[in-house]
C-alpha cells in the first residue's frame, strides 16, 4: 500500500519549514498492521502524525545560542521536524526511528528544506549502534511508554560522547516523571526547564519540558551548550 503525503509549512521562531507527513492516520495503521502481519519489526502506526512538542522543540533549538556547530543525533525523529530545525541552527543531523519510513521521510523532508546531505539510522534502543557517537542527542516525545526508559537512556548514554548533553522535550505526561526518577537513580544529571528557558522544579501534568540530561560523573565533566 503507497502510503499518500500531504505537504505542509511551519513558522518555527521566523523559519519556514516545510515537510510533508502521511495524509491518513488511518492508512498509517493499516500499513502498520499489514506489516506485523508480514513479520515486520518496525511497524508503527504513530510515527507519521506532528506530534505537539516537535515544534517547541524545534524553536528551543533554533533560538538556542549555540558555541559551535555539533555533530547531533535525533532519537525517534518522526517525520523530522526538529532534526530539521537543527539543520537550520547550523549543525550536523542524523535522523534515526525504529520505523524505516519514519527515516526515510525525515531525510526526504530535510532535503525539501536545502539539506540534502542529512543521514538517518535505522535501528531499535534495545540494541542501539556501538559505532557512532554525538555531540548532542535529542528527542521528542518519546516518554510515553515506561517499559522504554531504560533502554532509552542506554541508548543515550551508549551514543553520546563523554562531554556530551541530551535534550528531551516532553508534552506533560506523568510517565516522564517515572524516567526522571530513574535517570536520577542512575546518577544522571537531569534539570527541567520550560519553554520559555525558565528553570523548573514545579512539574505541570500537559504543559511542556525540557529536560536537560547530563551523563553519570563516570564519564568526563560534560560540556555547557
Amino acid at each position: 500500500m503507497t502510503l499518500p503525503l500531504t505537504k505542509r509549512m511551519l513558522n518555527i521562531a521566523g523559519q519556514n519549514l516545510t515537510f510533508e507527513l502521511p495524509s491518513s492516520q488511518d492508512q498509517l495503521l493499516q500499513i502498520a498492521i499489514e506489516s506485523e502481519i508480514s513479520g515486520a519489526s518496525d511497524s508503527d502506526p504513530y510515527w507519521g502524525s506532528l506530534w505537539e512538542t516537535s515544534p517547541k522543540m524545534a524553536a528551543m533549538i533554533l533560538q538556542h545560542q549555540w558555541p559551535r556547530r555539533l555533530k547531533m543525533l535525533e532519537l525517534g525523529c518522526g517525520i523530522g521536524v526538529t532534526g530539521i530545525a537543527a539543520l537550520f541552527a547550523g549543525h550536523e543531523v542524523t535522523f534515526s526511528d525504529h520505523a524505516t519510513a519514519a527515516v526515510r521521510l525525515a531525510v526526504y523532508n530535510a532535503g525539501l528544506n536545502g539539506f540534502p546531505e542529512a543521514t538517518g539510522e535505522v535501528f531499535d534502543w534495545q540494541q542501539p549502534p556501538t559505532s557512532f557517537q554525538y555531540d548532542f542527542v535529542f528527542g521528542s516525545d518519546v516518554l510515553y511508554d515506561i517499559a522504554h526508559h531504560q533502554s532509552l537512556l542506554n541508548t543515550i548514554q551508549q551514543m553520546l560522547q563523554d562531554d556530551g548533553i541530551a535534550w528531551i522535550g516532553e508534552a506533560g505526561r506523568a510517565n516522564a516523571d517515572q524516567f526522571v526518577k530513574l535517570a536520577n537513580s542512575l546518577d544522571w544529571n537531569v534539570q527541567t526547564i520550560d519553554e520559555r528557558g525558565k528553570r523548573t522544579h514545579a512539574v505541570q501534568h500537559t504543559q511542556f519540558r525540557l529536560y536537560i540530561l547530563k551523563p553519570p560523573v563516570s564519564k568526563a565533566c560534560p560540556t555547557e551548550y
